[in-house]
């Protein structure tokens, strides 16, 4: 069996009034996207080939979709 290995990753973009602590977040190591929840919607962010000073992967926003009601 398969062990799945998650990082750290740094989220950039989107609303400014997204709180910081949603923008520290874990992923699985061969995540290229990842999407949260966010005020009665979904904040989507894709993998880019940056890293923070410390070397965390950055996702940057690329779109906002609506939760189906």
């Amino acid at each position: 069996m398969s062990e799945t290995l998650y990082e750290e990753c740094r989220l950039e973009g989107g609303p400014g009034y997204m709180p910081d602590d949603l923008r520290s977040t874990h992923v699985s190591m061969t995540d290229h996207k990842v999407k949260v929840m966010f005020y009665n919607g979904w904040e989507h962010f894709e993998r880019i080939n940056e890293f923070t000073e410390t070397g965390v992967p950055i996702f940057r926003w690329t779109m906002r979709t609506k939760t189906a009601e």
